[in-house]
């Protein structure tokens, strides 16, 4: 394995900050186009407007610093990350990033996720952290067709108090739980491990109930997480030198890498398969204690 940093989000979306309207942004990501699946002779829907509309008026309410915006498979998911400014460093300067992901994963962007995640600032790797927040929110700026006039109804386009107070609660609960990780991750960094512990970890972390033949698949990637540990970006600092934490960012440093195209990797890692594997990941990295 050629061990390089992933890029930044996989080298997917375009920076941004909270100074830009939500139609620059939109305009920026080349996301300013409208989505519709009302005949041509009907208005059509202003879906990613009003969704990156709410995305802004989110974070704004939780004194989160929008970032990045992007899209994904085709821009039928539409994402953006800020900067919760919940920040946390492990010995030898190992420094983890938090973030909140408001993703639309449906073109009717009525139903928006809400992911917590970590970036490792020495490898680019992600984490996604779980809390006790409602992992979605309702687009509460999306407006619905109507089949009379008016074509689309009319609904405030801001935020009411309880959605102000729900919204900040959210992102707290979010800060909370990355905070709380902080605190098993230097528990995670000062517990060393073995090179026979590592192994039978990276085999119990990619074994998964399947086909035999992804067997041989899911070796490799075992082996390619044993290597990592060893040999990636970020496993030299002190944190990471034979100890539980470095065994979990050799795996989630290779879950990421994980998939043919930038696009299926960053899916991957935020939505699919390989969120699962650096959850287990976690899981049993915490055991070890």
């Amino acid at each position: 394995m050629d061990f390089e940093n992933e890029k930044l989000w996989a080298g997917i979306g375009v920076e941004v900050n909270g100074s830009l309207s939500s139609r620059e942004m939109l305009y920026k990501a080349k996301l300013d186009w409208e989505v519709s699946k009302i005949p041509s002779q009907r208005p059509k829907s202003h879906a990613n407007q009003e969704t990156l509309r709410f995305y802004k008026a989110y974070f704004d309410c939780g004194n989160a610093e929008i970032e990045t915006v992007g899209s994904l498979d085709g821009a039928r998911i539409i994402w953006t990350l800020a900067r919760l400014n919940e920040d946390f460093m492990l010995p030898g300067g190992d420094e983890l990033k938090g973030y909140i992901l408001l993703a639309s994963r449906h073109e009717d962007r009525e139903k928006i996720e809400i992911h917590f995640l970590t970036l490792r600032s020495a490898s680019n790797s992600m984490l996604k952290i779980a809390s006790k927040a409602r992992p979605t929110v309702k687009n509460s700026f999306r407006r619905s067709f109507k089949s009379t006039l008016p074509f689309l109804s009319e609904s405030s386009l801001q935020f009411d108090e309880d959605m102000i107070e729900r919204t900040s609660k959210t992102i707290e609960m979010g800060r909370t739980a990355i905070s709380a990780h902080a605190k098993d991750a230097q528990l995670l960094a000062e517990k060393k491990v073995t090179e026979q512990i590592a192994e039978n970890y990276m085999d119990e972390v990619f074994k998964q109930d399947s086909e035999v033949s992804e067997e041989a698949k899911q070796k490799a990637n075992a082996q390619s997480a044993l290597d990592a540990f060893r040999n990636a970006p970020g496993q030299n600092l002190e944190s990471a030198q034979m100890t539980a934490w470095g065994l979990l960012t050799a795996v989630t440093y290779t879950a990421d890498r994980l998939g043919k195209t930038p696009d299926s990797r960053l899916r991957q890692a935020w939505f699919g398969p390989n969120a699962k594997i650096k959850k287990r990941a976690l899981e049993l990295a915490l055991k070890l204690l």
